[in-house]
């Protein structure tokens, strides 16, 4: 049974989103604010979190940077706040995914779904290869149609970011976060420096690094 903290400081919401989830087979946990989750999510195990944004005591942005102090686990946003800064904030903060509120229950039990099944596949999979590239996790290498390539260690993890989404475009601020930290304090045109780094390592295989105008990057198989 998966197992989810869910935080929000209205408790009709927390009751409605744990009764739903409960009767999806979850096994839910509930936090009333940020300060909560951060304790709740240090001291338990849990397979998703659910944070909202706007709560009183830590509002959910900064619970998400406290939380990915210690810990991987995936971040879902649930948030009325839905411009473009938010998400992008969201992002940079951590998380994994970002909702808008209103959004129908069945919704949320199957971005629940999708988001812990992709996290436990990447961490139990040591080994991830597409069009003729293997990226080996433990050991950290990769080859290329059967010939070993050296990467440095950001680019390395820049490529096996990309194969673990492949076909999904992931912005520059969600690279930054995912690889280089909430707390980075440089250009984000670094990741721009480490694609071109990717691309020539890659060599032919390069085709399948696609840059998405106003989006970001993405692996493609085609």
């Amino acid at each position: 049974m998966n197992r989810v903290l869910i935080c929000d400081d209205e408790k009709k919401i927390r009751e409605t989103y744990s009764d739903y989830l409960s009767a999806k087979g979850f096994e839910v946990v509930l936090a009333v604010n940020g300060a909560e989750a951060v304790v709740k999510a240090e001291n338990g195990e849990f397979d998703l979190i659910v944070l909202d944004v706007m709560m009183p005591v830590m509002n959910g942005f900064e619970a998400c940077r406290e939380i990915r102090r210690f810990s991987d686990t995936p971040i879902l946003f649930l948030s009325a706040l839905g411009e473009e800064k938010d998400l992008l904030d969201g992002y940079r903060f951590g998380c994994d995914d970002y909702i808008v509120k209103p959004f129908p229950l069945a919704v949320l039990a199957e971005k629940c779904n999708v988001i812990i099944g992709r996290h436990k596949g990447n961490k139990l999979q040591k080994e991830i290869a597409c069009c003729g590239i293997v990226a080996d996790k433990s050991r950290m290498s990769v080859s290329v149609d059967g010939e070993e390539i050296a990467l440095a260690n950001k680019t390395f993890r820049l490529l096996v970011l990309l194969m673990e989404n492949k076909n999904n475009v992931l912005s520059r601020e969600q690279i930054l976060t995912k690889i280089w930290g909430w707390d980075f304090e440089g250009d984000e045109r670094v990741v721009d420096t480490h694609i071109k780094k990717l691309r020539k390592a890659l060599g032919e295989r390069s085709v399948h690094i696609k840059t998405v105008i106003g989006g970001g990057y993405s692996f493609r198989e085609e």
